[in-house]
């Protein structure tokens, strides 16, 4: 029996190094690619998703991960799309190009921007804090107009 897969195996890996980096080179092509308009006198990125790129070279997005663990010397060149297209999202919020919520939502999702800080811990549980109330001779006062705020001090 001849090695290989049989004949007519559609579900062969057509992926090789030469194919896959043609692939890279080609997606950031396209993420670097600026459209103009005369009436909105602005330019911006005419690609600001992967699923855009990969739809537009007649692939699907989790290609680029996969072709990634396939041959890891691409994570050079996966870096640099996942940054164009981060970078392109960006700018065409700022631009006004995609809605607001649309680019907050994609840079949210896609790339782990926040507009808050991570309070949450990765320790399991959380030692309580100790506090020492220490016994003074000083007295507090019960109300406001007992509160002396002249820097004078009493003898």
């Amino acid at each position: 029996m001849p090695a290989g897969p049989p004949y007519g195996n559609k579900n062969a890996e057509k992926w090789n190094f030469k194919k896959s980096v043609q692939l890279f080179h080609d997606a950031i092509a396209l993420s670097e690619i600026k459209e103009h308009s005369n009436v909105l006198k602005t330019e911006w990125f005419k690609f600001d998703f992967i699923g855009e790129i990969a739809g537009e070279l007649g692939t699907f997005h989790l290609i680029f991960g996969h072709l990634v663990k396939r041959f890891p010397s691409l994570q050079r060149l996966k870096n640099q799309l996942d940054s164009n297209i981060e970078r392109n999202c960006y700018f065409n919020t700022k631009k006004g190009i995609i809605r607001e919520a649309t680019g907050i939502v994609n840079l949210k999702s896609n790339w782990h921007w926040t507009d808050r800080i991570d309070q949450r811990t990765k320790i399991e549980t959380i030692k309580p804090i100790k506090i020492e109330i220490i016994n003074t001779d000083d007295k507090f006062p019960d109300n406001e107009d007992d509160i002396d705020l002249t820097r004078e001090k009493k003898v």
